[in-house]
């Protein structure tokens, strides 16, 4: 009995000395997906949105990228301003090429005192596939023979 008595008071000092521990409720959350409504899936117009925008990035690095070249190899075809106008417009020219009509098209033809009626912008939009591609110099080049 004796050994019982030394153990409690010992339990006792140790329960006075001990911190209270607080309780807290843990809950679970239903976390179920929605696929067909999930960001994850595109709708097709998501789709075209998004090829478009990764065409018109490809379409204005091509360009950056020749107008970079020409520059530094000193080539320039066109006066100042034409090529700084191309340069400043590429996207838009091409894509109202792809059109056959348009403001800054238009405008470029003006300033390279080319035609601009219907017939020579349905011919160079009939040549897209081969402007699309060419450098400043080349392009406007092509320009030349179309318009």
């Amino acid at each position: 009995m004796h050994k019982k008595l030394l153990i409690l008071p010992f339990l006792l000092s140790s329960l006075s000395t001990a911190k209270t521990v607080e309780t807290k409720d843990m809950r679970a959350k239903d976390y179920t997906k929605h696929y067909d409504t999930s960001s994850n899936v595109e709708s097709t117009e998501d789709k075209v949105i998004s090829s478009t925008a990764e065409a018109s990035a490809q379409i204005t690095i091509m360009v950056t990228l020749q107008a970079t070249s020409e520059i530094t190899s000193g080539r320039h075809g066109g006066t100042t301003a034409t090529m700084s106008f191309l340069d400043n417009n590429r996207l838009d020219i091409t894509e109202e090429i792809a059109k056959g009509k348009g403001e800054h098209l238009e405008t470029l033809l003006s300033m390279m005192k080319l035609k601009k009626d219907k017939k020579s912008l349905t011919n160079i939009q009939t040549h897209f596939n081969e402007l699309i591609y060419l450098s400043h110099n080349d392009f406007l080049e092509k320009l030349k023979t179309l318009a």
